[in-house]
């Protein structure tokens, strides 16, 4: 693609050595060897993309894109936030913005992978082309890659747009994380309609404050994000947001729009009753929790706003098994024993998982947990405190310490603890083991805060792990009796 037709309508300030110039890709990775590139200097948290400009020219770019000009021998568009313009362009180099897909976005603390999922199998059960973008990867149909963020950078963002629509898919569902919103990675995507699960206490080593993060979720529930939204409104943050936003919202909730009016929980899943333009609908599915109740309602919102019709989504939600990969999935281990691992890393993920099990029947619950290296530290003893609180035992662990050091991790956590209520093993593997081991029949293990990753990343290498390979490597050995139960 030309280089003017990819600017012609960008709000630039300036412009140096311009040249009629072929652009064959795009790149905000100075490392990334490309063919007549452009290159996005971004200003981040720990380092500037301008520093790294001569670096990406030897790698094959032609043009860069800056917040100031440098003193280089190549063409340089000049504009106030190399973010937005990224954003922009993208959606240009790709042409996601002629897409006649109906997109369809979730936000929220908690549930967005399990809602989104939600929306995916039902749609593909209807007969419908989806695609998914989220924390477990990419789905383009039947086709799944791996992930690396919950919402991608714009460049493979509008890439894998791209790659949706060359599938024939009819439908975009895409987790929308609240730093994507805030760094205008979905700027240049209008979606069909949004929805937000909750807001619950996260990410405030970016964002500082709950008000920041509140008002960030907040503002996707606008005319120039979407078309319509579906908002949870029984909690605080969600009626805010549902009385501030200008588009049309399709509210859910015990006393909504869209209402659940009765609900019955086993171990086996979930039987409940939803209100809709005063007609109730019988549902019968194999989720399990109060909690996915919700992200269910949350999908149905989504499904009637883009057009589905009420009485074909609960057709499928009554005659199909969910699987969502690290969500609530369980384990029978041979001596009675139930394992269930779950992705739950903040204090209410925590407390929605553990009170659901809670309800089930069992002799008693074993939670196994750690938090996050670099990430939101004000998060830990809140998280320690309520796994004591629903657990009958206790074993804090590591979780992904990146460049901490995961002693100092499990100091904050249980930094308010009685030293009775809690056993302290370092390494995740041994913890989980020790859990299986302690634990009688009818018990439950909860393993917490990793759910379907398959690494753990340590000062900053990412080494091959997986809560379900330790618990299914833990049952083998037993069943050769090379370990006591």
């Amino acid at each position: 693609m030309k280089l003017y037709e990819i600017i012609e309508n960008l709000k630039f300030i300036g412009i140096k050595s311009y040249k009629e110039l072929e652009i064959d890709a795009l790149t905000c990775d100075s490392k990334e060897k490309v063919e007549n590139g452009i290159y996005f200097c971004l200003k981040g948290l720990n380092s500037d993309g301008h520093k790294y400009a001569e670096e990406a020219i030897k790698n094959g770019c032609v043009c860069l894109v800056v917040e100031k000009f440098l003193e280089l021998d190549i063409t340089q568009i000049l504009v106030d936030d190399a973010r937005v313009a990224m954003s922009y362009i993208s959606s240009i180099f790709y042409e996601t913005y002629k897409s006649k897909m109906k997109f369809i976005g979730v936000t929220g603390t908690n549930g967005k992978t399990t809602s989104t999922f939600l929306i995916k199998d039902i749609l593909s059960s209807l007969g419908k082309k989806v695609g998914l973008i989220g924390t477990q990867g990419v789905f383009i149909n039947s086709l799944e890659l791996p992930a690396t963020l919950t919402t991608p950078d714009p460049i493979v963002l509008h890439k894998t747009i791209k790659d949706m629509e060359n599938n024939f898919c009819e439908y975009c569902v895409m987790e929308v994380s609240a730093h994507a919103i805030a760094l205008n990675k979905i700027d240049n995507i209008y979606f069909d309609t949004v929805a937000l699960t909750n807001i619950t206490k996260d990410h405030l080593d970016f964002f500082l404050t709950m008000e920041n993060y509140s008002k960030c979720k907040a503002s996707l529930f606008d005319v120039k994000h979407a078309k319509s939204g579906a908002i949870n409104v029984d909690t605080r943050e969600g009626k805010e947001i549902a009385k501030r936003a200008n588009i049309e919202i399709m509210s859910f909730g015990k006393n909504a729009e869209l209402s659940m009016i009765k609900q019955n929980k086993t171990m086996s899943g979930s039987e409940i009753v939803i209100q809709y333009k005063n007609i109730a609908h019988d549902i019968k599915t194999n989720l399990i929790g109060e909690y996915n109740l919700y992200n269910l309602m949350t999908a149905i919102s989504c499904l009637i706003n883009v057009g589905i019709d009420i009485k074909d989504i609960i057709g499928v939600i009554n005659e199909k098994e969910f699987f969502i990969p690290g969500r609530f999935n369980v384990m029978s281990v041979d001596n009675g024993v139930k394992v269930i691992i779950d992705y739950a890393h903040t204090p209410d993920g925590i407390k929605n998982i553990l009170s659901a099990i809670n309800a089930l029947p069992k002799n008693n619950l074993i939670t196994v947990f750690g938090c996050g290296g670099n990430r939101d530290k004000t998060k830990r003893h809140e998280m320690g405190e309520v796994a004591v609180n629903l657990s009958d035992n206790v074993i804090v662990t590591s979780d992904n310490p990146r460049d901490e050091n995961p002693d100092m991790i499990i100091d904050d956590i249980v930094s308010n603890l009685e030293i009775k209520d809690y056993t302290r093993i370092t390494d995740r593997r041994q913890a989980i083991e020790y859990a299986l081991s302690i634990a009688k029949e009818n018990d439950i293990i909860a393993i917490l805060g990793k759910g379907a990753e398959s690494y753990q990343e340590i000062k900053g290498i990412k080494f091959h792990y997986s809560d379900f390979e330790v618990v299914e490597n833990y049952c083998h050995n037993i069943s050769k009796g090379e370990l006591k139960a």
